[in-house]
């Protein structure tokens, strides 16, 4: 089992802690954030798991890269993906919608 923890700047006046396990092909992710707290999705976590180190205030900001290679083969990088995906059909609807407005608009000038 591997452990790694951070401290980062949120919108608290304390940082907040970040941790991650990773045992076998089990990863997991914790933070003390009010969405970490209440097992939302959390943006201190996920910054993390990307490799970012912004916000990043503990003195072993370097391990987010470890932590990051943590992540292949994990359930997180298929949730992830997951979320990913979501996030680009999003965009193409709310592009699609933003279309059919506009053409609404212009058929009801005529």
């Amino acid at each position: 089992m591997k452990e790694l923890n951070f401290l980062v700047k949120g919108s608290a006046a304390d940082p907040y802690e970040v941790s991650f396990v990773l045992d076998g092909n089990n990863l997991s992710a914790f933070c003390t954030c009010l969405a970490g707290i209440n097992g939302q999705y959390c943006k201190h976590r996920l910054g993390i798991l990307k490799g970012e180190t912004k916000g990043i205030v503990s003195d072993n900001n370097s391990d987010a890269t470890v932590v990051a290679s943590w992540l292949p083969g994990t359930d997180i990088e298929q949730a992830l993906k997951g979320v990913s995906d979501a996030e680009k059909s999003h965009a193409t609807d709310r592009a699609s919608l933003s279309a059919a407005k506009k053409h609404l608009a212009r058929v009801m000038r005529n």
